[in-house]
């Protein structure tokens, strides 16, 4: 089977499995590290300046239509892809992915909406196309306060903030455009904030039903967590000992990607449970496996990569060709640790002092010393740890003591 593969995440995985691998490549550190035996391990590889360019992505669809390649399918793990590999698809004349899922996917406000046609709950919200020509009146009355603005099209909390009155808001409105990683993310997303848990909800769909399906509970919900004392990251409940909320998630997960188009394939839910209702109200979705470790995570629980199981249906491979195993630990879960601080690490934990932790499963650290981070969002992966335990509350436990012991130092730039 003939792959085309966007971006280098899990490069190595896609080689080993498919057939022949095309690869489009940009210019993020982790593509320009590729190294010549591993670039050499394509069948051809193509440099574009963003997955954004319609018309670089134009120029490889071309040049493989008019090679007579035909390319089976198209692999795109990462969020920054999902409109490229819907705009190749339908190039190349491929039924997955697709545009229109990718916008409903990746636009959180054509999410809700379709959402709320299918009877999917959410919480309320209101489209800011423009922040500097909002009205902040308009949002507060549609919205109510707290509230949290996000950009439309954003991932990982990134630019995304708590706003608790009209004064603050106002703020927002006028600061945000300053931090934003693209003038792409310029549209936002008011949405009335919920108090209560924060859930993600990892699955494999092949037509419309779940090959797996995982639902993780956030150790503290994670504006939450970034703004107080506690544990980045979540722990996979088993599902013999939430199985009513694993049925109402798999309820709302099935119909909402029926309202989304999304049919087969990985996706990533969030979900929040208000505190005061206990009703589970849907905040986004992407159509993609989860960020950070959670396929690790899955790995450590089932024996499988969450990546491996993905390529594999994406392939048009057989579930039961799966070699699923229980892992060493009937709890499992994921830990990022971060610095409290922007600036320049100066010291990281040791990965081997990390390892020796009879609860550490895996570690892996995307940030060295002498690396400049900015610590301005919850998604920033520095050190991910895999952790295992005997019951949910010793994982907890564990992950707050980790977080305490084991951390990331920075110093201020001059």
């Amino acid at each position: 089977m003939k792959v085309l593969m966007l971006r280098h995440n899990w490069h190595q995985l896609v080689l080993d499995h498919a057939d022949e691998v095309y690869a489009v490549l940009d210019s993020s550190p982790g593509c320009l590290a590729l190294s010549p035996a591993t670039l050499a391990r394509f069948a051809r590889v193509y440099r574009v300046s963003s997955y954004d360019s319609l018309e670089e992505l134009s120029a490889v669809a071309g040049d493989l239509l008019t090679r007579g390649i035909e390319i089976d399918r198209i692999v795109s793990f990462p969020e920054f892809t999902q409109y490229a590999a819907g705009y190749l698809a339908h190039l190349l004349g491929l039924d997955h992915y697709s545009s229109s899922v990718a916008l409903a996917t990746r636009d959180k406000r054509v999410t809700k909406f379709r959402a709320a046609q299918a009877g999917v709950p959410t919480a309320r919200w209101y489209s800011i196309p423009d922040l500097a020509a909002a009205d902040p009146d308009s949002i507060g009355q549609a919205v109510g306060y707290p509230l949290v603005l996000k950009p439309a099209g954003g991932w990982g909390t990134v630019s995304t903030v708590k706003v608790s009155d009209r004064a603050e808001l106002v703020d927002a409105l006028r600061t945000i455009p300053e931090g934003l990683p693209s003038p792409l993310a310029a549209q936002f997303v008011a949405e009335e904030f919920i108090a209560g848990e924060e859930f993600h909800v990892d699955a494999v769909w092949r037509d419309g039903r779940p090959w797996f399906f995982y639902v993780s509970r956030y150790f503290s919900p994670r504006l939450q967590a970034w703004s107080g004392r506690a544990a980045h990251g979540s722990v996979l409940l088993r599902e013999s000992e939430f199985a009513d909320l694993y049925a109402e998630l798999l309820k709302i997960n099935t119909r909402l990607n029926s309202a989304l188009g999304v049919e087969r394939g990985a996706t990533h839910l969030e979900v929040f449970r208000e505190q005061d209702t206990g009703r589970l109200l849907v905040s986004e979705i992407a159509s993609r496996v989860g960020g950070a470790n959670v396929s690790d995570v899955i790995e450590a629980l089932n024996g499988v990569h969450g990546g491996r199981i993905a390529l594999h249906e994406l392939l048009d491979g057989d579930r039961a060709d799966l070699p699923f195993a229980p892992g060493s630990h009937p709890v499992v879960g994921g830990l990022c640790l971060v610095p409290d601080r922007s600036g320049v690490i100066v010291s990281t934990p040791d990965r081997s002092e990390l390892l020796a932790h009879p609860n550490v499963l895996g570690a892996v650290s995307y940030h060295q010393v002498g690396d400049y981070v900015e610590a301005s969002h919850p998604s920033l992966w520095c050190t991910l740890l895999v952790i295992g335990a005997e019951t949910e509350s010793e994982l907890e436990r564990t992950a707050l003591a980790l977080s305490e012991t084991f951390t990331i130092r920075t110093a201020p730039v001059g």
